[in-house]
């Protein structure tokens, strides 16, 4: 779908031009797409379709207006104009407005001189007449008056390239007529001298001078700006020298196209709801943070929608693990803009050294193009913000255990939630994944997901212990996973920290505050939802101290919020709060992961196995975090 908003107001779907009705309905569709996926108040709306004379039945009205507009726009699956209190919301996609057009063109051409005159002449092409033509109300006329500024704006920077490639004729013929239209845009009557004089006309260009200086003093009091009485002292110093000859253009090379997303994680089940908000919230804002608990599937889910996306970025697809999350050390932002400037084309001698020369040459190279950017299993906002392109053409998906409140509240990311996977779903997924004695066992099957927390990292390290030992019964491994002292040494395969709910969850221990980690391990030990008030009897914390601990461990994702003020934490986290130290003392904070001890212990901490089950040694996937 196209919204052209530079000229009469137009919205063209599949090659043809969609009926928008009266002016009502023309003037309520430009006040959406001049707010494009933000909502407007409906009281806002009223006030600008009938200002202070609206009538009684206003509301009604906009209703009926809505209800029109939404028909015409689609409904359904692809709906558009959306009811978001106090008003209404209108989706609009990166690059599906002429505006969006203009301003990634524009973008590019202060970037390439050699090709900075044609692409202006293509983003000034964009304008079919003056925006938003025939609209009334105060805000479009206002939006009217803004875009011809930028027109105008755009037209000059077109000139400015057009005279840096050698004055000609026709750019005197072009200029004439648009000083006479705006005698008081010094810019346009700069440019005028400058290419009389680039044709050897200096006399017209000093009476030129003289024309708008006594304009100027005549009618504002004013005497000319720098920019005019700069090009006076050019054309004072005589005749301008020759254009150098011109060479033949250099071969066009056609950038690389990156193809770096790593294969889906297979045997994916649900998320509809996930990916549907996803696609909403990148075409909403540009950027979307998957956040979730360690083990939920936010990789998978990320991976997921990206493959399905992938033919709305022609341009190509970046991807790396950031590493916040993990065994090694996190990645450094320079790091992956190095590895990304290389996969655009850069040379190694092309890469900047410093972190902000390199994250400028990145939003240089990425300007204009449909790019997509995955940025998985960040640790932290910081991490992130030297990454992120400075275009709407782009579009940008990063998961985390943490809620990167840093990159939702200044730069406009927007969070995507990801929970347990619901029942259903979880059973589905053991029984693709154990085969045929899932279904002859439903009743153990149904036991082993909650036993698993419905966490697709436990489920699939349950259901390769299954396959790894044919002979047990599914029931032999119910029990041995319901006691909680077993269930985290069971979970988990040897030799690959990844594929370890243990390791997993001690990545994000390890990152907490202080004071947060000794509310974590005493919410386990007791075993009850907290609210503030809880968390000071057990921890033995001041309630400042216990209100920003929640909502630290909160934001970690390492409580889950069931009530506002009141948090609690699935069974898995439980059992590995339980064997936490009691104290975070350095000598606790150096213990392995796998390998916890428990206060006064002289030796790893184990559980026997029931005979048969065995830890599994076998190499899996790292499924998704």
């Amino acid at each position: 779908m196209i919204f052209r908003i530079l000229g009469p107001l137009e919205v063209w779907d599949d090659g043809a031009r969609l009926p928008l009705g009266g002016p009502q309905q023309r003037t309520l569709l430009a006040l959406l797409l001049l707010n494009a996926n933000s909502v407007v108040s409906a009281d806002r709306l009223i006030d600008e379709l009938w200002g202070a004379g609206a009538p009684s039945s206003a509301r009604g009205l906009l209703k009926g207006c809505v209800a029109m507009l939404r028909r015409t726009l689609g409904v359904g699956r692809d709906e558009r104009l959306l009811t978001r209190a106090p008003g209404y919301l209108l989706q609009v996609r990166p690059g599906e407005r002429d505006l969006d057009r203009v301003e990634e063109l524009a973008v590019i051409a202060k970037t390439d001189a050699s090709r900075a005159a044609a692409l202006l002449r293509e983003a000034l092409s964009c304008w079919r007449g003056p925006a938003l033509d025939g609209l009334e109300g105060e805000t479009c006329r206002a939006e009217a008056a803004r875009l011809e500024e930028l027109r105008l704006a755009l037209l000059e920077d077109r000139v400015d390239a057009e005279l840096r490639r050698g004055a000609t004729p026709e750019l005197v013929t072009e200029l004439q007529p648009l000083v006479r239209r705006h005698p008081l845009r010094e810019r346009l009557w700069a440019q005028l001298m400058l290419a009389l004089h680039g044709c050897d006309r200096q006399a017209d260009a000093l009476a030129v001078y003289q024309r708008i200086r006594r304009a100027l003093v005549t009618e504002l009091g004013v005497e000319p700006s720098s920019s005019l009485r700069r090009a006076h002292r050019l054309v004072l110093a005589g005749p301008a020298p020759a254009p150098a000859p011109k060479k033949d253009p250099p071969a066009i090379t056609r950038a690389p196209v990156p193809a770096q997303l790593p294969a889906e994680i297979r045997d994916f089940q649900g998320r509809e709801a996930e990916l549907s908000e996803l696609g909403r919230v990148t075409a909403a804002a540009g950027t979307a943070v998957v956040s979730g608990t360690a083990g939920v599937g936010k990789t998978a889910l990320a991976l997921r929608w990206a493959h399905l996306a992938r033919e709305r970025f022609p341009d190509g697809q970046l991807y790396v693990d950031l590493g916040g999350h993990g065994p090694g050390r996190p990645v450094p932002p320079g790091a992956a803009l190095s590895g990304f400037l290389g996969a655009l084309g850069l040379s190694e001698r092309e890469i900047p050294v410093g972190l902000d020369d390199q994250a400028a040459r990145f939003r240089t190279e990425v300007a204009g193009r449909r790019l997509l950017l995955v940025l998985d299993n960040a640790g932290w906002a910081g991490q992130v913000r030297p990454l992120l392109p400075g275009t709407p053409s782009c579009t940008v998906v990063t998961t985390s255990r943490d809620s990167l409140a840093g990159l939702v509240a200044l730069h406009g990311a927007r969070r995507v939630g990801v929970g347990r996977l619901p029942l259903a779903n979880a059973i589905a997924l053991l029984r693709v994944l154990i085969g045929d004695r899932a279904d002859a066992d439903p009743r153990s099957v149904s036991a082993l997901a909650e036993l698993c927390a419905r966490l697709p990292l436990a489920l699939r390290i349950a259901a390769e212990v299954a396959t790894a030992e044919p002979d047990t019964v599914l029931r032999e491994l119910v029990d041995a996973l319901a006691e909680p002292g077993d269930r985290l040494e069971l979970l988990e395969v040897a030799g690959d920290p990844y594929a370890s709910v243990r390791e997993g969850l001690s990545w994000s221990y390890r990152r907490l505050p202080f004071d947060a980690a000794r509310v974590f391990r005493a919410a386990g030990r007791a075993g009850t939802e907290l609210d503030v008030g809880k968390t000071v009897a057990i921890a033995g914390l001041g309630l400042r101290a216990a209100r920003r601990a929640l909502s630290q461990l909160a934001a970690a994702n390492m409580l889950d919020v069931v009530a506002p003020g009141r948090y609690a934490m699935h069974d898995l986290l439980r059992d590995y709060a339980v064997c936490l130290p009691d104290d975070r003392s350095p000598a606790a904070l150096r213990v392995l992961p796998g390998r916890v001890r428990t206060p006064g212990a002289d030796r790893p901490h184990t559980r026997c196995r029931p005979p048969g089950l065995s830890v599994v040694t076998a190499t899996t996937e790292k499924n998704g975090d």
